[in-house]
């Protein structure tokens, strides 16, 4: 289900790209930034929240999880979406995605299941289609800096997906 509902929304993201970069700079000062229609800071911590319980309890990713302060990781997580999504208030305080993920080895199963989750806590919290095109456009806009193109991708096995 989520990986469909993940290649519905990467072909919505795909063929809506041009008219959202072209109606992102025709943007009047006084419109909604994207943070602010997905609720503001006290929605957009829901969301994180949200995701990052999906993260923990996905078979795919949850390993990358066991070992982290949770708080400080969902403190950082909260930061990013809030300024990549156009907060004026709040600033991002960590390292670039690129320095952040480089000793990871992410692959690209990883990365897709990350935005599945972050999907999935859009879809739970009643966002728009626009709004999770737009999101879904930053992440993939950060894929490059994430995922290690040297690491091959192996499928789970039923067992492991449904653990």
């Amino acid at each position: 289900m989520m990986k469909s509902t993940f290649k519905t929304l990467l072909a919505s993201a795909i063929l809506t790209t041009p008219m959202l970069f072209g109606s992102v700079q025709a943007h009047d000062a006084e419109e909604a930034s994207l943070f602010n229609r997905l609720g503001g800071p006290d929605k957009i911590r829901v969301i994180v929240e949200d995701t990052y319980h999906n993260h923990v309890t996905n078979p795919i990713i949850r390993d990358r999880f066991v070992d982290s302060d949770h708080a400080a990781v969902k403190e950082k997580v909260y930061e990013i979406f809030a300024a990549a999504t156009g907060s004026e208030e709040i600033e991002y305080t960590g390292r670039d995605m690129k320095t952040t993920h480089r000793t990871m080895n992410i692959n690209e199963m990883e990365f897709n299941a990350v935005v599945d989750d972050v999907m999935a806590a859009l879809e739970k919290n009643g966002v728009g289609q626009q709004e999770k095109n737009e999101v879904l456009a930053i992440l993939w806009s950060v894929r490059g800096d994430i995922v290690n193109p040297n690491i091959t991708t192996q499928a789970l096995t039923d067992s492991e997906a449904s653990e």
